[in-house]
């Protein structure tokens, strides 16, 4: 972690607890978790819940399913087989994780029931459940926005470092899980350069992960976070630059460079 934070734990009930994604590539989404601590400000996920608490504040409040596991077991036995996010609006091994074991005891009902697990995490807790997260009906995917610590910093305050993430990339290649990149959200004159590009398409090569990428996408609660913590002129410049040009330009620049480097890459949202 690169500060400390001052996080409100609560925990709730939930009547459900997979839910129909409209994502690409997935049937079903879990979350264990309503909130997060990592705090990345240009988290997109203030916008889909438009929770009150979390307009103001997101980080500093986390709900934790309690009877996830519950409602899970009922679910599983009426509903087909199939792709699950895990997860979508939070990140399934923040720090909290560490406490409720949540997350092991959701993958244990969804594979023994003929699920099949997308994980996108930015921790390293995910190489806790390494044994059970093997074979063909995993993947594992990190979230690796750029490998320079002062955008980590600056952008996801309180998730673990690039290395980290890189580090657990490299873990689960070498156990022969199918990994990924998740290249997002890429900000104007960020991260956004030829160097991070190719590095990020390098680390993509070397552990034979694909790489989704996704440019920033201003929404209207994330456009304020990012005002209030950037500053207003930076903040104009970013939603300046966001224009068609500058995100075909930035794709075809990821494209060409994957064709150098020789990695697989493909946008998030097609």
């Amino acid at each position: 972690m690169s500060q400390e934070s001052k996080v409100t734990y609560s925990k709730v009930r939930c009547t459900s607890a997979l839910s129909k994604s409209s994502l690409p590539g997935l049937d079903y989404t879990v979350n264990p978790y309503v909130g997060c601590e990592h705090a990345c400000i240009y988290c997109y996920v203030p916008d889909v819940l438009k929770r009150r608490e979390f307009k103001d504040q997101w980080g500093g409040e986390v709900y934790a399913k309690e009877n996830i596991h519950e409602a899970l077991t009922r679910q599983v036995r009426r509903l087909k087989p199939g792709i699950v996010g895990f997860s979508t609006v939070t990140d399934a091994y923040q720090p909290y994780e560490k406490k409720l074991c949540l997350a092991r005891r959701t993958i244990e009902t969804l594979l023994a029931n003929r699920f099949k697990i997308s994980f996108q995490t930015k921790s390293s807790l995910i190489l806790r459940d390494q044994d059970l997260i093997k074979g063909d009906n995993v993947e594992v995917g990190f979230t690796i926005t750029s490998l320079d610590k002062d955008f980590s910093r600056k952008f996801e305050p309180m998730a673990p470092l690039p290395e980290v993430r890189v580090q657990g990339l490299e873990t689960f290649s070498e156990r022969r899980v199918k990994t990924y990149i998740f290249y997002g959200p890429i900000i104007p004159d960020y991260n956004d350069d030829d160097r991070t590009i190719e590095n990020i398409l390098n680390i993509a090569k070397r552990t034979h992960s694909r790489v989704l990428y996704d440019v920033l996408r201003l929404k209207p609660i994330l456009s304020k976070r990012l005002q209030e913590k950037m500053g207003i002129e930076d903040y104009i410049k970013i939603k300046e630059s966001l224009h068609r040009e500058y995100v075909e330009g930035v794709y075809s620049k990821i494209l060409r460079t994957s064709k150098q480097v020789g990695a697989s890459v493909e946008p998030a949202f097609p």
